[in-house]
């Protein structure tokens, strides 16, 4: 980044949410990625806000797909203060006019698309005994048919590009967490995540997922210090994640160091699906 009032915003960025690793780059030099679910919540970034931020820094250029104007708005401002590119599509994921027009947009604007990340979820609390229909409904639409809308409006775009896909599980898909329906919308992400690599791998387009861990996150309660404090007891590290942990996994599944990866599984999660219960209550000598 030569630009020093660029670089000097860049290191404000870096400094306000708390990047662990300098973010400016040139990996996605030239490339476009469509981000869905990347709008800013104030102080704490989610992962979408901080895959945004870091692709944009690495020189992508970048659509924020999000339902909510002023979260999108603040996104694309945080790139902007840097030199960034981005644009904003306000859109619902259950509407396939609405995937279909951010797919478009990203196209218009910026000539290609080259990667799609879905990020948006929702979480509704309630095991079995007391989920409704309503909880349920809701969160596979937004969380599971959401991916699969957004991805079949973008498949020719991604092909023509040779592009990849990010989808944004959760290890709440693999483990008990005594919330059904989000469980079982991550869990369909992470099985839709290999279908859709089989089916896609002979245009050349490669498909992998995500799934985060216990991370301090708006979604993942960063501020509930008390919860926090559990959390991290709960992995192998004994750490807590953050946004950024995940922006830079999408980085590297994106970029050209993972050329030959699709239809795999990451966990980004310090450890906690090798850790039992017994294990994180003991701890290790």
């Amino acid at each position: 980044m030569t630009n020093p009032e660029h670089a000097a915003a860049l290191a404000d960025i870096e400094r306000a949410f708390g990047a662990h690793l300098p973010l400016a780059g040139a990996r996605l030099a030239g490339k476009t990625a469509l981000i869905s679910g990347a709008g800013c919540a104030g102080e704490v970034l989610g992962t979408g806000a901080a895959m945004a931020i870091l692709f944009a820094a690495q020189g992508c250029d970048i659509t924020v797909f999000d339902i909510d104007r002023t979260r999108a708005a603040a996104t694309a401002a945080l790139i902007e203060r840097f030199g960034g590119r981005a644009q904003l599509v306000i859109g619902d994921v259950r509407s396939d006019a609405d995937c279909a027009a951010a797919v478009t947009a990203s196209v218009d604007r910026f000539g290609a698309l080259d990667f799609l990340i879905n990020n948006t979820a929702v979480a509704r609390p309630g095991g079995i005994a007391v989920v409704t229909d309503v909880d349920w409904n809701d969160t596979i639409d937004i969380n599971l048919s959401g991916v699969m809308r957004l991805s079949r409006a973008a498949v020719e775009p991604l092909a023509a590009a040779k592009g990849a896909i990010v989808n944004i599980a959760s290890i709440a898909g693999q483990l008990g967490f005594g919330v059904i329906a989000y469980a079982a919308s991550k869990g369909g992400v992470i099985a839709m995540t290999r279908d859709m690599a089989v089916t896609l791998g002979a245009r050349d387009v490669r498909v992998n997922c995500i799934a985060p861990g216990h991370i301090a996150t708006p979604m993942g309660g960063a501020h509930d210090l008390e919860k926090r404090a559990m959390r991290r007891k709960a992995t192998a590290l004994e750490t807590e994640g953050s946004a950024w942990d995940v922006a830079w996994a999408a980085l590297f599944l994106c970029g050209p160091e993972a050329r030959w990866i699709t239809a795999a599984i990451l966990n980004v999660d310090a450890g906690s699906t090798a850790r039992t219960t017994v294990n994180a209550l003991q701890g290790l000598p």
